[in-house]
């Protein structure tokens, strides 16, 4: 399995594009709060995660190409190689914002940004413009351009158009359709070639492709996709001798939880009970109060620019795991006082990560909004 080759062209500092997109909204206007003490958007929030989100998604610039820049024809804006997904930095970046943007307008229709993000979206699924997608992904396949990371969120967002019964979502869904079936057949041939995955919170992460690819495989009824990401996720992940090292994440520079996105996969995978067992042999710790307070503490920093902003999204990261597994585990897996101590985390996780985002700083907002649209919203 061949890794992203990356050529970084920085066309403009990240630093210059910085421009505060709302007025100052308080943490607290963001969200409410459900009945089990976790937090949801609010109306507000959704606005001002649709306007981040909005933003990107329409920046070309900054961009860096993550490609080889050898070929002539990729000397081009980022807008002409890529119609659809051209903004917020790069590709997978640009590609899990239009998923936030899908989600959004999908659970707020009422909001005041409904008009802007239909347009958006209007343009950006435009037939034309996503077979032009396709022709680039096609003709990028010795560099595995995007696998796993953003050729799993474009699967995330068939995903979400797929579940959607809205007369502009299926049309969206059968412009995306080529573009996606493409990733679909790429995934069947090349998850069973991979002989070991990749422990990581980082684009490599085996157990995020993995996750998203079987949400879309189930959604869409692809059996053959099924199949092989079942076989991959049992054959990577099925057993571990000894308990993932949860307490010593984050890893290098990650920006997910390499551990929680398998335990978010293995959920999806395993039956409920099985799951449990599965879940107490992988971190014990989940299952008390001073084990979850161990391996969930949020270290707090007092920059969250440039590369310190990849702690706030494992934060948002873990809290959208976390969600997942809450759904999955059986009722009386965990302890009443257990839950609190998940849930007080998950804010903890969600104040601390909301420190950095929407301040102007557009190498935090170009990927944090879509982040914390999930970590809230994703697994509704």
């Amino acid at each position: 399995m061949k890794k992203i080759c990356c050529l970084l062209l920085i066309v403009i500092g990240l630093k210059s594009f910085a421009q505060p997109l709302t007025q100052q909204t308080q943490t607290k206007d963001l969200t409410t709060t459900l009945t089990d003490g976790r937090l949801t958007l609010s109306d507000v929030g959704a606005s001002y995660f649709a306007n981040l989100s909005l933003h990107c998604t329409d920046s070309a610039y900054p961009h860096y190409y993550m490609e080889r820049l050898q070929k002539p024809q990729d000397l081009q804006p980022p807008n002409k190689l890529w119609p659809s997904f051209y903004g917020c930095y790069d590709w997978h970046s640009g590609v899990h914002n239009h998923w936030a943007l899908v989600k959004l307008l999908k659970a707020y229709p009422k909001i005041k940004e409904a008009s802007a993000i239909k347009a958006k979206l209007e343009m950006s699924f435009n037939a034309d413009n996503i077979l032009q997608e396709l022709k680039y992904l096609q003709s990028h396949q010795e560099d595995d351009f995007e696998f796993p990371y953003g050729t799993s969120w474009l699967l995330k967002i068939a995903d979400e158009l797929t579940t959607w019964n809205d007369p502009l979502a299926k049309k969206w869904m059968k412009n995306l359709k080529p573009l996606s079936d493409f990733i679909a057949s790429k995934y069947i041939q090349e998850w069973p070639m991979m002989e070991e995955p990749v422990y990581s919170g980082d684009h490599y992460s085996s157990a995020l492709g993995l996750s998203f690819a079987l949400d879309y495989a189930r959604t869409t009824k692809n059996d053959s996709l099924e199949q092989v990401v079942l076989a991959a996720s049992k054959k990577f992940y099925g057993s571990f001798r000894q308990e993932f090292p949860l307490v010593k994440e984050p890893f290098g520079y990650d920006f997910m939880s390499a551990g929680l996105l398998i335990a978010d996969l293995m959920r999806k995978v395993l039956p409920q009970n099985d799951y449990a067992v599965w879940l107490h042999q992988f971190s014990s710790d989940l299952f008390t109060v001073e084990g979850v307070k161990k391996v969930l503490y949020v270290k707090h920093i007092a920059v969250h620019d440039g590369y310190a902003s990849h702690w706030d999204g494992f934060q948002l990261n873990r809290i959208w795991c976390l969600n997942g597994i809450l759904k999955s585990l059986p009722a009386d897996a965990l302890t009443p006082e257990v839950k609190k101590a998940w849930v007080d985390a998950q804010n903890e996780m969600w104040d601390y990560a909301q420190e950095s985002i929407g301040k102007g700083n557009y190498d935090i907002d170009h990927w944090l909004s879509s982040f914390s649209v999930f970590a809230l919203e994703g697994y509704k």
